[in-house]
């Protein structure tokens, strides 16, 4: 009997789920789970159930990537930001299909991506590096904050002039880096089920890039925290070919030649613009398309990485609109205090599933990223965007009572 592939999955606590991973790769290879190259304490037990451990702890990235290549894995996968740029050395090393270290780099640094987004001639907002104690950029105001090397809206802040700039950064880690820019005004005011904001996920292979599904977004929560998403976008046809052009133009720009990508976008009054570019699955992204029908973009990712052919980009029906939605806390709030109305909610219409992340008692905080700071995940599908619009703006907020302590 011939032998499976070996895959390096890099994994930790923030990673997909133990048992998404799982369900994805058990048919087509064998895992090796790859832990220790973050500080949280991986659960190695539950993971060596399903898979051989290998443990980085202590190693830095010369010695991780040489124990690795060692290991001879028949490819490499990763389902967050992180450890992109180590998987991406050891699969130049042996010559496995991932991005290139390159390519890493500017999936994982944000202002190297802007950078490259800027030379290869797309439209980017004025951008500079800052950090503690070095605000020396002219990048005109409003602007946005973030960490260079962030995800999920951590530490994202709008900031109207340097005093406050100087203030937000006084807040985070003080060795951390940091990326200005000006911030990309939206392009309607008005409330509606979506925000200005899409994101493209799309396949590439061999560098030609197909286009799975344009993906909304539920409105941010203040200050850039995320609510959910919803598949297919409420885009109108004419949006729609500029959005999936800029997408591609931006992976060109990156020098993306295989995987999966998860590419944010920001509808403007001049036009879309690049938010920024992700080598990988977006988070959500593959429980709404297989609930719509479509195949598990974690197993594409999979075989990707064992340099399997997925087959054709599948075409969906019109007719139905997955979603998850997170419930999140209050900008000022500090903990949460009471939860209700679960069984309500679990009774709606359209809503398959309801799960619990902080329980009263919970510290909140709204510098935190809404994948790890949400109170409640919402997942579902309904008949059309109509339905969704009453489903999110009438029937959830009637059935859910929440109460939180505040900042005195």
């Amino acid at each position: 009997m011939t032998e499976p592939p070996q895959l390096a999955i890099f994994y930790d606590q923030y990673s997909a789920s133990i048992f998404e991973i799982i369900g994805a790769a058990h048919d087509w290879c064998r895992i090796v789970w790859v832990v220790g190259w973050s500080p949280n304490v991986p659960p190695i037990r539950a993971l060596s159930r399903f898979g051989d451990v290998v443990d980085l702890t202590g190693m830095n990235d010369t010695q991780a990537v040489e124990h690795l290549v060692a290991l001879q894995p028949d490819g490499v996968v990763v389902f967050d930001d992180p450890p992109m740029r180590l998987a991406a050395a050891v699969a130049e090393q042996l010559g496995l299909p991932f991005h290139s270290p390159h390519t890493a780099r500017l999936m994982t640094d944000k202002l190297a991506q802007r950078t490259a987004l800027q030379q290869a001639g797309l439209p980017v907002p004025a951008f500079a590096a800052v950090r503690f104690g070095e605000i020396g950029a002219e990048v005109p105001f409003p602007a946005v904050l973030k960490p260079r090397a962030g995800a999920g809206s951590r530490d994202t802040f709008k900031v109207g002039n340097r005093e406050q700039v100087a203030d937000a950064l006084a807040k985070c880690d003080q060795d951390e880096e940091f990326i200005l820019e000006e911030w990309l005004p939206d392009r309607t005011n008005e409330l509606g089920l979506g925000s200005d904001l899409v994101s493209v996920e799309s396949v590439v292979r061999n560098g030609v890039i197909e286009h799975i599904m344009v993906t909304g977004r539920f409105p941010l929560a203040p200050p850039f925290r995320e609510t959910g998403s919803f598949l297919p976008s409420d885009l109108g046809p004419a949006d729609q070919d500029p959005v999936a052009a800029l997408a591609g133009a931006a992976s060109e720009a990156m020098q993306v030649l295989n995987g999966l990508l998860h590419t944010e976008i920001k509808m403007t009054p001049e036009g879309p613009r690049i938010v920024e570019i992700n080598g990988r699955v977006g988070g959500g992204i593959s429980g709404m398309i297989a609930r719509l029908g479509g195949p598990s973009l974690h197993v594409w990712a999979v075989r990707l990485a064992l340099g399997q052919d997925v087959g054709s980009v599948p075409v969906f029906p019109e007719s139905s609109v997955a979603f998850f939605r997170w419930i999140v806390a209050p900008l000022s709030a500090t903990k949460v205090e009471s939860v209700s109305g679960l069984d309500e909610l679990s009774a709606l219409a359209g809503i398959d599933e309801v799960r619990l992340n902080l329980l009263p008692g919970d510290v909140v905080d709204s510098r935190e990223g809404s994948p790890r700071g949400h109170v409640i995940r919402i997942d579902g599908m309904v008949g059309s965007h109509a339905e969704l619009a009453v489903l999110i703006h009438e029937q959830i907020e009637s059935a859910l009572h929440l109460t939180w302590s505040f900042n005195e």
